[in-house]
């Protein structure tokens, strides 16, 4: 039996939790995201939730993963980031990590969870919207004042899904 393509998940993938600590394939895979999470927030509220693929050696990297942010408040969770090895890209992975990181969440006790939108992610909020995410605030344009002029601050808009 031969082993699949170096660049082509086997199928046979698990969605693992692991510690969200700095350094080795998870700075690689959510680079910045990262160090900002853990710098505001406490390593034991900061989870990694990765797609291992099960025919691949264990020091393998996973092919996909997600950070997530654990409360407060008690039973919400939000969403940091979600990233698809560059080689398994364009196979659904994102789809299938998203899906099994909401019932894994699910069966944790979360019952809503929060992304934060930037302008940038469209990809990403094209998935979550597919996902059945919604806009929390169907108005979130911040007007801030300063020395009397208006002025209009960046957007902040949360997609947020019940459990």
């Amino acid at each position: 039996m031969s082993s699949p393509p170096e660049s082509q998940p086997s199928g046979m993938l698990l969605l693992r939790e692991i510690p969200a600590l700095p350094g080795g394939w998870a700075s690689a895979m959510f680079g910045m995201v990262l160090a900002e999470t853990l710098a505001e927030v406490s390593v034991a509220r900061c989870r990694l939730y990765v797609l291992v693929d099960l025919v691949r050696p264990a020091a393998d990297p996973p092919v996909a993963g997600a950070l997530v942010e654990m409360g407060p408040p008690a039973r919400e969770a939000r969403l940091r980031a979600l990233s698809v090895d560059r080689a398994h890209r364009g196979r659904g992975l994102d789809r299938r990590l998203l899906g099994d990181l909401l019932t894994e969440l699910r069966a944790d006790g979360v019952q809503r969870v929060r992304y934060r939108v930037v302008g940038t992610d469209t990809a990403v909020c094209t998935l979550l919207r597919s996902a059945g995410f919604v806009l929390e605030d169907e108005n979130p344009a911040v007007t801030c004042r300063y020395d009397g002029a208006a002025i209009e601050a960046p957007a902040v808009a949360w997609l947020m899904r019940e459990l």
